[in-house]
């Protein structure tokens, strides 16, 4: 792209300089009788007025000029002439043009206050034109930055800059270190709030977070960004994402520079799915009991999205300490895809075969277990077996996440008509990136695919406000710093301080990158809860409020709030005594457990010696194990329940 708008400029510059001539020497021509200082100036007012639009020797002129002079000479010139009187405004209007462009980029980028708020995006590619596209919310008091690696067209630039966008084209990786200054300065990187690293390769967005200054121990040379700001980069490859939170948790235990959050689409779309349409949708507003809430999801396509849906159910498929989660994947190439998805599993956690995975019953309590299937999804072979597969456990959701519209269209409609034979109606979500018209049309049809729901597109997931608003994160970082503040004090201790004064994003700040994304899973699972703990407390014979204050209320049988703090009614091993004897508070605090280790087991950790290095946890064992080797670990089961009772004691205010 950069060579094509060189050579442009170069033709341009050629084509100025040769009508420019051309002019010139008809001028000379035409007005050869003049005195040699009024010949030159009229020459000289011709060549001028031609780039204006109005050449002072006209074409009839010329003409006319030639009938009386035939030589070939001056034939050649007057034709010549005749084609320069059109190129040469040509050019003039180039130039406008691209005068007019560099003034509207003076004017975007000083016309911002030294108070804007600056948003640096590195990229510019599909997944960056649909974020710029959304927009941000509040553009006068926002200065967004793109950088390219690559030149990009004067349309293109002219287009961002007329919508507010600043364009730099430069590639920090590869430019001279005593260039970075004057770029860094232009870019507004030092002082940017937000610097989001979008390049197609993780290992580009890798390069570029390198180029910022970590910690106070980091080299100086590097970037210093502002303090308090966010950097989020996007990495959906397995292999450079354990790279990038090796590098950032180097900062671990001490306050990181930067907050550096990775971004992988494919995660985000199936978040969202499960958001929107829950995995228990089928369950809501019926009187199974939650240990009969059996999640058996179907997946047609184990790609990057089809993999989110799996790993992201394991956590949001708990809602029993006992219930079954049970997902079928489809894809016609299975084998190599699964070889590479296991990878990321602990022979130590699961029981693995060739088309089996099983979560090991002394690792976590109930029943999961991932079938894989290889098979296309167009041969009827495919139906064949997701009826078997229905007769033994009905299907509850499915996930289309084939990239092929065709394929993915036929497989929603047929499947609808299966279940609806069942006389079962099931959420059917499915992909479709690629056609926005077809997608609004199954929106909004009400007839065919009345089941069949849309996972939200890329463009539609990713947005600057959602990125630069931090919405992705927030829900887990008030979590995390809840849970900080949470005091727990025995019956023969006194007082109930907390550190409710700390800031969320310090706290946040000082977590390695793995902790945060188990404060993200419990965080997203809180949804879930918010239908399963009514229920729960339902099924034990009580509404949720007057057993919130039962248990953990001011005279709470487990413990007693005074406002600050939870003071335990005796021992931690009389509380779990205590706990037991309550089948709402133990069924509870069972479920967070077994949802902690489906959702460890599938980050690959395993049970033995601490070690966040080797992925290994003593606590990844069943509820009843626990209670045996690590009683004083139980009582933390039930934050989510002292979460509630918080809010609800503040409500009563």
């Amino acid at each position: 792209m950069k060579n094509n708008k060189t050579n442009t400029n170069r033709l341009i510059f050629l084509l100025a300089a040769v009508s420019f001539l051309i002019a010139t020497i008809e001028g000379a021509i035409y007005y050869e009788s003049y005195a040699p200082f009024f010949r030159i100036l009229l020459v000289l007012q011709n060549s001028i007025n031609a780039f204006g639009f109005k050449a002072t020797v006209t074409l009839k002129d010329a003409f006319a000029y030639m009938k009386d002079n035939t030589s070939v000479f001056n034939r050649s010139i007057a034709y010549a002439y005749g084609i320069a009187v059109f190129t040469a405004p040509y050019c003039t209007l180039s130039f406008i043009y691209k005068f007019l462009e560099r003034l509207l980029q003076f004017i975007v980028f000083f016309r911002r206050n030294k108070k804007c708020r600056h948003i640096v995006v590195f990229g510019y590619n599909d997944d960056v034109r649909a974020m710029l596209k959304n927009g941000v919310s509040d553009k006068k008091k926002t200065c967004v930055h793109i950088v390219s690696a690559e030149k990009l067209s004067g349309e293109e630039v002219y287009g961002l800059n007329k919508h507010g966008y600043a364009v730099h084209c430069a590639d920090l990786l590869k430019a001279d270190e005593s260039d970075i200054p004057s770029l860094v300065s232009k870019m507004f990187l030092e002082k940017a709030e937000n610097i989001i690293l979008f390049e197609k390769s993780s290992v580009r967005n890798f390069s570029l977070l390198q180029l910022f200054r970590l910690n106070e121990k980091d080299s100086e040379y590097r970037i210093m960004l502002s303090p308090g700001a966010k950097v989020s980069c996007r990495c959906e490859e397995e292999g450079i994402s354990r790279l990038i939170s090796s590098y950032y948790n180097s900062t671990a235990g001490s306050d990181a520079y930067f907050d550096l959050e990775i971004i992988g689409l494919p995660e985000m779309q199936a978040r969202k799915m499960y958001s929107d349409c829950p995995l228990h949708t089928v369950y809501r507003d019926t009187d199974t009991p939650l240990k009969d809430w059996t999640v058996h999801l179907l997946v047609a396509g184990l790609g990057k999205l089809g993999e989110e849906a799996v790993l992201q159910a394991m956590n949001l498929g708990v809602v029993h300490e006992q219930n079954h989660i049970i997902i079928d994947v489809f894809d016609n190439s299975i084998a190599s895809r699964k070889a590479v998805f296991l990878n990321q599993f602990s022979r130590d956690s699961f029981d693995m075969t060739d088309d089996r995975v099983v979560l090991k019953s002394d690792v976590a309590d109930g029943v999961l277990e991932i079938n894989f299937f290889e098979v296309n999804v167009t041969h009827i072979d495919f139906y064949d077996t997701v009826r078997e597969r229905a007769e033994k456990e009905p299907y509850t959701y499915a996930v289309i996440a084939l990239e092929d519209t065709d394929l993915a269209v036929n497989c929603a409609i047929q499947l609808e008509e299966l279940f609806a034979e069942k006389g079962v109606r099931i959420p059917i979500l499915m992909r479709l990136d690629n056609d926005r018209r077809l997608a609004e049309y199954i929106a909004d049809d009400a007839g065919a695919l009345t089941d069949v729901r849309l996972i939200d597109g890329r463009s539609s997931v990713i947005t600057l406000d959602m990125i630069t608003g931090r919405s992705i994160d927030r829900i887990a970082k008030d979590y995390n710093h809840f849970y900080n503040n949470i005091a727990l004090i025995t019956a023969n201790e006194a007082g109930a301080a907390d550190n409710s004064d700390e800031d969320p994003e310090n706290e946040w700040n000082r977590l390695r990158l793995f902790r945060r994304s188990s404060s993200k899973a419990a965080a997203y699972h809180d949804e879930v809860k918010n239908d399963v703990i009514p229920k729960l407390a339902a099924e034990n014979g009580a509404p949720l409020p007057e057993k919130l204050e039962e248990l953990i209320g001011s005279n709470g049988t487990l413990m007693k709030y005074n406002g600050s703090a939870w003071q335990m009614n005796g021992s931690e091993e009389e509380l779990l005594e205590e706990m037991k004897k309550d089948g709402f508070a133990y069924e509870l605090a069972s479920l967070e457990h077994r949802r902690w280790c489906c959702y460890m087991a599938s980050v690959g950790w395993r049970a033995g010696e601490r070690s966040d290095k080797f992925r290994r946890n003593p606590c990844l064992v069943t509820q009843q194990k626990l209670m045996e080797t690590r009683p004083e670990m139980c009582k933390y089961d039930l934050m989510s329940l002292m979460a509630r009772y918080r809010k609800y004691a503040q409500g009563k205010k």
